[in-house]
């Protein structure tokens, strides 16, 4: 049952990384800056699932750090842009609730990465 997973997900990722490369280069350069994180992480899918069915657990722990450094550079760089666009436009509303998630990204970054068992 596990492997069924597995596999669909395999699939899923297959499908998304060509639509994203297909979208990749359709777009212009800061659409191509956004789709490129979407496009690591799910490469990252695609092959640490493909190394998980043939029982390969280091690169598969390789591929799910990947896809997780990924995530957090797209979070943090998207909070971070927040942040400048809310004091470059006096909106601190935004601010505020950009520092909320920041706060929470960061605990999740510290939950991913530094999980002390």
């Amino acid at each position: 049952m596990r492997k069924i997973y597995a596999i669909r997900q395999i699939v899923v990722s297959l499908m998304a990384f060509v639509f994203l490369i297909w979208a990749f280069f359709q777009n212009a350069l800061w659409a191509k800056i956004i789709i490129i994180p979407f496009l690591i992480c799910s490469f990252a899918i695609m092959m640490e699932k493909i190394f998980l069915i043939i029982n390969k657990t280091k690169p598969s722990n390789l591929f799910k750090y990947i896809f997780r450094i990924s995530i957090f550079v797209y979070i943090f760089c998207f909070l971070l842009f927040m942040v400048y666009y809310s004091i470059e436009n006096k909106n601190y509303s935004i601010l505020i609730i950009a520092i909320v998630f920041i706060m929470f990204s960061i605990h999740f970054f510290k939950k991913s990465f530094f999980n002390n068992k």
